[in-house]
């Protein structure tokens, strides 16, 4: 439910509605209470989308010699992104701009604005020797993985 709507709703209608008629459908602690509960559980529920489905959503694969890498990023220019690497963190950061003018949001699932993702690939590499390009809003990395020739050891 969104909070906000209610509220501005519950605004509107206390303009045109006397004291009288909201006491008799809320009292007034019961309903700062319920927009209390409200607010803690649009919040609560917010957070568990963020944290249930991190952005952008990222897809590692390991063939026989690369690292790939796909990260959606619809509705994002190649200038909007900057990543980096160290080691085995790979650091996406990007900036996304509402493509419309300000209007009233009816259903909101798409990410704008700033955002920051670290990920943790499965193997270092080299910032030189990552490939990256941008096709139809996938980010496509790729690396080639370290190849190590299988070895014999002595016992001694």
């Amino acid at each position: 439910m969104d909070f906000e709507k209610l509220k501005q709703w519950m605004e509107i209608a206390q303009k045109y509605q006397s004291g009288a008629f909201w006491n008799s459908i809320f009292d007034q602690h019961s309903a700062k209470e319920w927009m209390k509960e409200m607010e803690v559980a649009e919040w609560s529920e917010t957070s568990e989308k963020k944290a249930a489905h991190p952005f952008p959503p990222t897809d590692i694969y390991l063939t026989d010699s690369h690292v790939v890498l796909l990260v959606e990023l619809a509705g994002f220019q190649k200038e909007e992104i900057q990543l980096s690497i160290s080691g085995t963190q790979l650091v996406i950061r990007g900036d996304c701009k509402l493509p419309l003018t300000p209007a009233a949001a009816i259903q909101t699932e798409r990410t704008y604005g700033k955002f920051e993702r670290t990920i943790e690939l499965p193997e270092p590499a080299e910032g030189k020797h990552v490939k990256a390009r941008l096709e139809n809003g996938l980010l496509i990395l790729m690396y080639r993985r370290p190849y190590r020739q299988e070895e014999t050891i002595t016992i001694e």
